[in-house]
């Protein structure tokens, strides 16, 4: 009877697992014991002869194990009940299984089946051993070679790009900024309504649409003019529920839970189009502006209409800015429930949720298999040429300044004049001139996370972009460092509101103030080739390819750009026939050549630069310079003269 356990009726071994095999049987042998041990107390307690004919009988049908095997047996059984602790269901089950049992022991067995070729295993696999795993990878062509900051870089679409193998992938970015632009809106008079868009500090936003890297709080501040301190939002997840957003459709929008759960439908989640959200604008400033002029009507029901009005027309525009999605098509729900008590929307932190919110899709672009870009693209600092806009005043969000230009379909050239922009042709501090309407706020040195929800939490690291506020760039710390790991939506926002505590960067660490807006110290561009990759394309055939690692030509480069020898030693002259046009003492002639020395210094270290760069070729193309030169100075020479 045990051979067949786990067998079909043809002999067959059935699919269920070995484990259950090995319970079913040693469960069974355990019930078996223990019916014969009953039946012998029975005995020993009545002494009756029927008993004992029935236990005699019972023991010749199922003879005892071997000890050996019993110990062993019940040692399993004793094991499987510690760990899996069954329950009063499974004791019915297998009590059931013990009846089917004696019914199908009174059943003569079935014929054995053919007996079947069983692979083995462990035969097959030391014939043929598993395959050796492929070396990890740890570096990449064009960078980087130190894979601490990136250790995810094979997964990135600039790994691809430069082995060739998505050239002329192009990565769509969401714009709803055209419907932004068309929407209709109240006469300026409507107090109601602008007072109550004004309040919420997201008016600004209606300004910085078109129609056609690291982001901080101090872009977010300039660029939108919306507010970058206050709760950060904290909704869980992605999304509300359907009975959630019936909820708030009718008591904050106006809109009925039918045809919440209609549209619902539509969108395939708690979702509205945009499309239905201006419906419902519309519908709401219609009705508001009909009951106002309704002298019947109730202050209360007019109330209303002007605040669930305004939430549609926020809703609608922070959807189509801020949080704009991949599809561009609809609005989630779950970003009506901060608009819900209008006088506080201003305390909720737009600025930094928004950044976050953009991070996020930031972080799904760069993988080579994403299409679609969500977030607010008018975050970024704008590249290439762009039409400035007549009517901006110094007064309005710097992303209102320009109108940029539609880049081509085809991204090569551009990827192109990215590889070839030099230093000087970035601007580093974009907004100096315009700190007199945005003057910089402390936060933006906050070092730490940010989020959008539970489900879109990212770091914020000012200490990449010193050069943005007028410092020194200097090799910045790990992220691990700066943005803490273990941190909940709780945490994070309490490090951020006591921010000035420890998450922040220290005037330490902010380090000297830049002369220059591309000024870095020493080990930093050697240290930024090490751990990303600078450039998109690999080099041309035929051009050797810049070291990346060697710190010394790169700031040999930058020595170059900032110091013209020229202008110095013309400045320096001028001085000096000054001074000597005049009379001159003992001690303005030594003030003299103290500044003439230190004037010249800069000259002095370029001409070392210059100097080294010229003999930094090999041994070979020394010696035919050497050779040239002499073969020149021999031909030169009259003959007979050495």
């Amino acid at each position: 009877m045990t051979d067949e356990v786990g067998r079909q009726g043809g002999g067959r071994e059935s699919r269920a697992h070995s484990s259950a095999r090995r319970e079913a049987t040693l469960g069974r042998s355990k019930r078996k014991v223990a019916s014969t041990s009953s039946l012998r107390a029975e005995v020993e307690e009545g002494g009756t002869s029927t008993l004992r004919a029935e236990v005699e009988e019972a023991e010749a049908q199922h003879p005892e194990p071997v000890a050996e095997e019993d110990v062993e047996a019940q040692r399993d059984v004793e094991a499987d009940e510690q760990e899996e602790q069954q329950s009063e269901e499974q004791e019915e089950e297998q009590r059931s299984d013990a009846e089917e049992d004696q019914v199908n022991e009174a059943e003569p067995p079935p014929p054995p089946a053919p007996k079947q070729t069983k692979r083995n295993r462990r035969t097959t696999t030391a014939r043929n051993p598993p395959k050796v795993a492929e070396p990890q990878v740890t570096k990449f062509g064009g960078g980087p070679s130190d894979l601490s900051l990136l250790p995810s870089f094979g997964n990135h679409v600039a790994a691809a790009l430069w082995r060739g193998e998505c050239g002329q992938r192009t990565l769509k970015c969401m714009n709803p900024g055209k419907r932004i632009n068309s929407l209709d809106k109240p006469e300026n008079d409507k107090a109601w309504f602008w007072d109550r868009v004004e309040a919420s500090g997201l008016r600004p936003l209606l300004k910085t649409n078109y129609n056609h890297m690291t982001i901080t709080l101090d872009d977010v501040s300039c660029l939108l003019h919306i507010p970058i301190t206050g709760k950060m939002l904290n909704h869980a997840g992605t999304s509300c529920t359907i009975e959630e957003g019936q909820d708030m459709c009718e008591e904050l929008l106006n809109f009925s839970r039918e045809n919440a759960q209609e549209e619902f439908d539509k969108m395939k989640g708690a979702h509205v189009s945009f499309a239905k959200l201006l419906e419902i604008y519309h519908d709401n400033l219609n009705l508001a502006l009909k009951a106002e002029n309704n002298e019947d009507e109730e202050e209360e029901t007019v109330e209303f209409l002007r605040d669930c009005t305004v939430r549609a027309f926020l809703l609608y525009l922070i959807g189509g800015t801020l949080f704009t999605n991949k599809s561009a098509q609809y609005m989630d729900l779950i970003f009506l429930s901060y608009l819900q008590d209008i006088p506080l929307i201003n305390t909720w932190n737009w600025g930094a949720s928004g950044l976050a919110y953009m991070y996020n899709y930031l972080d799904r672009a760069s993988r080579r298999r994403c299409g679609n870009h969500g977030g607010y693209n008018c975050m970024f600092q704008r590249y290439g040429q762009r039409f400035f806009d007549e009517n901006y005043t110094n007064e309005d969000p710097v992303g209102a300044k320009y109108y940029p230009l539609k880049t081509d379909k085809w991204p090569y050239e551009t990827r192109t004049s990215l590889d070839r922009m030099k230093v000087d042709e970035v601007t580093f501090c974009p907004y100096e001139d315009h700190r007199q309407t945005r003057p910089f706020q402390d936060i933006s040195w906050y070092s730490g996370w940010i989020m959008c929800g539970s489900s879109m939490i990212c770091p914020h690291l000012p200490e990449r972009v010193l050069r943005q506020y007028g410092h020194v760039q200097s090799i910045p710390r790990a992220p691990g460092v700066s943005a803490k790991a273990g941190m909940n939506q709780f945490s994070i926002q309490d490090a951020f509101d006591e921010y000035l505590n420890e998450n922040y960067v220290t005037e330490e660490m902010r380090g000297p103030r830049a002369g220059h807006g591309y000024e870095t110290v020493p080990g930093y561009i050697a240290w930024f080739y090490w751990v990303s990759h600078p450039k998109i394309w690999p080099p041309v055939g035929g051009d050797p390819p810049r070291p990346a690692n060697v710190e010394v030509m790169i700031e040999e480069d930058n020595a170059d750009k900032m110091c013209d020898v020229f202008e110095i030693c013309k400045t320096v002259r001028e001085e000096v026939r000054e001074k000597l046009d005049s009379e001159l003492t003992l001690e303005a002639a030594r003030q003299v050549l103290e500044k003439v020395y230190n004037d010249l210094e800069p000259v002095v270290k370029y001409s070392l630069h210059r100097k080294r760069k010229r003999d930094s070729g090999d041994g070979k193309k020394k010696k035919k310079k050497k050779k040239k030169s002499k073969t020149r100075g021999e031909e030169a020479c009259p003959s007979g003269q050495g």
